[in-house]
This record gives C-alpha cells, structure tokens and sequence, in this order.
C-alpha cells in the first residue's frame, strides 16, 4: 500500500490515474472476481425508480434527491453493467484520493451514497432491453473505518438487491504486485496516450 500511497499523494498522478482507473477496475472485476462485462453502460430511468421504504435521515435525503432528479432528469448512466452466476449488476465508480471535500473519509463516503439513487435500481435498460437488478457495486479508493455499519444499513435500505463495495487501492496493490499481463498492458496504452501531451505518467 505504501507504493500506492506514493502514487495516489502526487496531485498530477492522482489526476491522470483518476482518467483510466475504471479500465483496470473492470477489467480486475472480470479477471479476478469472475464477473462478465455487458460491455456498454445501462440507463437508469428515474421514473422507475422506487423512494426508499423507512424512516430516518438518510433514506428522507435518499428520496428527497431521488424526487428531484424524477423532475429534473430522465435517466443516469452508471459506469458499469455486469452479470455474474445468472445475476445482474450495476456498477458505479467513484475515485477521489486526495479530495476529502474537508470530510472525515466515513463522512464523505455517507453523504455520497445518501445522495445517489441510482443505489435503489430494481431494474435498468441496456440497449432497450430491461434487466432486473440484483445488486449494486461500487468503488472507492480507500477502505473508511466504520463502514461495515453503514453498509449494513444500505443494504438493509435496498434488500433483496445487495450492495458491495470494492476498494481502488486494493485493486492497485494486487495488479502492482502480481504485474497481470492486462494490467501491464492498459498502463502502456495510457502511458502513450499521457505521453503525447508531454506528461510523465504513473510508472
């Protein structure tokens, strides 16, 4: 993790990492978690979309966004759309290493999902078929203390759909350490692409 770290406080490296992190992601998802990629991204279409059964702050916050976006929006794109073991699954991907927005990590990382209701999907159309969802992924950089209590408490919000969170520099660790051939090859690729404009990339 230190070699990560290293990598992820340099604001330059931090910022071109964050242009393809999704490519060695979902491509770690496919190799390592045995997930298939519908390669193309789904739409979520707000009107399908269901407010969130309950009481408290964060689900009022939750369907509070959720009836705005119904007035202002007609769908979202999440990142990802994959299936593994006959399930289907969105996949949303955020990657902010170094902008805390002036928040304690577990603080940031609640005020973001509470604020995304793409989390209460049942259903999401790709190239105008619908898919019934059965659960959510998501990524963020770096494991919060605490979180297990708040992903308890979504998944308890949007059941029987799951929601599993997985963890960018986790993903970095392994592909730095082992040097998977596909790894190797989309950081040749980006380096070419960063290297025109006279930019030295991650290494």
């Amino acid at each position: 993790m230190k070699e990560v770290k290293k990598i992820l406080d340099d604001p330059i490296k931090a910022t071109l990492f964050g242009k393809f992190y999704e490519r060695i992601v979902l491509k770690w998802f496919e190799q390592k978690k045995g997930f298939v990629s519908f390669k193309g991204k789904p739409r979520i279409y707000w009107q399908q979309v269901k407010p969130a059964k309950g009481d408290g702050d964060g689900i009022k916050k939750i369907n509070k966004v959720l009836k705005e976006y119904k007035k202002e929006n007609q769908y979202c794109t999440p990142d990802g759309f994959l299936q593994k073991s006959g399930k289907v699954y969105i996949w949303e991907a955020k990657n902010w290493p170094l902008w805390t927005q002036g928040m304690k990590p577990l603080d940031q990382i609640s005020e973001l999902l509470y604020s995304m209701p793409l989390i209460l999907s049942a259903k999401a159309d790709f190239r105008g078929v619908d898919y019934k969802v059965d659960g959510i992924l998501f990524s963020w950089w770096v494991k919060p203390d605490g979180i297990d209590v708040l992903l308890k408490g979504i998944n308890k919000i949007i059941a029987p759909r799951t929601f599993e969170m997985f963890y960018t520099a986790e993903v970095l660790v392994d592909c730095i350490a082992n040097k998977y051939p596909w790894y190797s090859e989309i950081i040749k690729e980006e380096k070419e692409k960063i290297d025109e404009f006279g930019v030295t990339p991650i290494d």
